[in-house]
């Protein structure tokens, strides 16, 4: 009965999301320019977004691992950008370790170019006290006090690049704030200037709310929620180390159908006008390259989830590849699982991949059937603690529920739990067919 009523309504659901959208189409003319690196590692649904990107510019990336860095295939690329995507910073520093971090310096001092996006970006800035980074410059993170800490959607944004002064829109993603260090001034590329029509604070979405309003969510938040705590706050900055330079952007400049970021992202790369564009994606079209039958499995139990939250007004579509969520609810991990599934089934599988997912498919298969069970039963609890006092990404409203939440995905900052150990093997699996 419950998947009859899921035939009737899913529908009104998803007809808006647009047609699939091959990750690996490239264009028709491919630019004359050494290809770029892209560190793989604790990305996820944003390493994707980043293959996708520069693929649709016309590059053939190589994707690296943080064991290949170590072991030192950054002398030998020799590539014309290491990128860098979203993730967490600090998990990103632990997979390097301290021989990682210095083989990336190493290549800057030599010559190289660093482009870090959001999590990236992070990883390039000053260490902080409890986890090392890559020291790229002497600019830090502001607190979470001091900062707007939960913010997403676009900004109009000031940019000056190429001999051009400009107000664009620029997607961010849950980013942090640089902290800037006036001893050692980096050039600033963009500043941020006002909200854009998709703009989120929190879960609130910032054109509905009036400035009388926003003081009492911020009570009931217990953040800072206000916008204005962006306005001219640098948000893309560039400078150098030795022989070399880096670009550490807080803006997802390879956000799917972001023309004007898209355009940046390819000036930065060192192309020239006309630009391609970065086309839409959806994360739940359907038509697979990979018929594994253990891959559609997941895929329909993962969906379903997405579904159920959807009902209980939990989960709901932003864009075709990027889920928005009530706050508290790890709507994230939800996106990344769904996004690195669907990469799976839409990938050629090479013979690594399939020995590897044979081996490691059946368990993944038990792990997700587990987890969404256990995540219907955490959904239905978050909607009714929720009716009452507010969660958030670091605790739920409920001692037990959060409980209950870190077993199923680990703790906040990071991720573990049974979610932790399901997109271990899909990241790996991604990888055998992307690398």
């Amino acid at each position: 009965m419950v998947m009859a009523g899921r035939a009737k309504i899913k529908p009104c659901l998803l007809t808006w999301l647009l047609p699939a959208t091959d990750l690996l189409v490239m264009p028709r003319k491919h630019p004359i320019l050494p290809n770029p690196v892209i560190f793989w590692d604790e990305a996820h649904l944003w390493g994707l977004l980043m293959v996708r990107a520069v693929k649709a510019l016309g590059f053939k990336p190589t994707l690296v691992s943080a064991k290949q860095i170590t072991s030192g295939i950054l002398n030998t690329l020799t590539p014309s950008t290491l990128l860098v995507p979203g993730g967490w910073a600090r998990l990103k520093s632990l997979a390097l370790g301290a021989s990682g971090r210095q083989a990336i310096r190493d290549y800057l001092e030599r010559g190289g170019h660093y482009l870090g996006v959001c999590g990236g970006a992070g990883l390039g800035l000053a260490s902080e006290k409890h986890t090392p980074f890559l020291d790229l410059c002497t600019w830090s993170r502001k607190s979470t006090q001091a900062r707007l800490p939960n913010f997403s959607g676009h900004l109009h944004c000031q940019v000056q690049y190429n001999n051009q002064d400009n107000q664009v829109l620029l997607p961010v993603w849950w980013p942090s704030q640089f902290l800037p260090n006036p001893a050692s001034p980096l050039n600033i590329i963009a500043s941020y200037t006002k909200p854009g029509p998709d703009f989120w604070s929190a879960d609130l979405l910032w054109s509905g709310l009036t400035e009388q309003e926003i003081v009492h969510w911020e009570h009931l938040y217990g953040i800072n929620l206000n916008p204005k705590h962006l306005e001219k706050e640098p948000c893309i900055v560039q400078g150098t180390l030795g022989q070399g330079s880096f670009v550490l952007s807080y803006p997802h400049l390879e956000t799917p159908d972001s023309s004007q970021a898209n355009a940046l992202l390819a000036q930065l790369l060192g192309l020239k006008a006309p630009y391609p564009p970065v086309p839409q994606w959806s994360v739940l079209s359907e038509n697979p390259i990979w018929t594994d039958k253990l891959l559609q499995e997941i895929s329909t139990l993962l969906q379903d989830i997405l579904f159920f939250g959807h009902q209980h007004f939990l989960l709901f579509w932003r864009t075709p590849w990027l889920l928005g969520w009530r706050r508290g609810v790890p709507g994230s991990a939800l996106n990344f699982l769904v996004a690195m599934v669907w990469q799976a089934r839409h990938s050629q599988a090479s013979q690594v991949a399939e020995q590897y997912w044979q081996e490691n498919g059946p368990q993944c298969l038990a792990l997700c059937q587990e987890f969404c069970r256990l995540t219907r039963q955490y959904l239905l609890q978050e909607r009714r603690v929720l009716a009452t006092t507010p969660s958030s990404p670091e605790c739920s409203a409920s001692p037990s529920l959060q409980n209950h939440k870190q077993e199923l995905f680990g703790k906040f900052p990071g991720y573990g739990g049974l979610y932790g150990r399901i997109i271990k093997v899909l990241d790996a699996l991604v990888w055998h067919q992307l690398s």
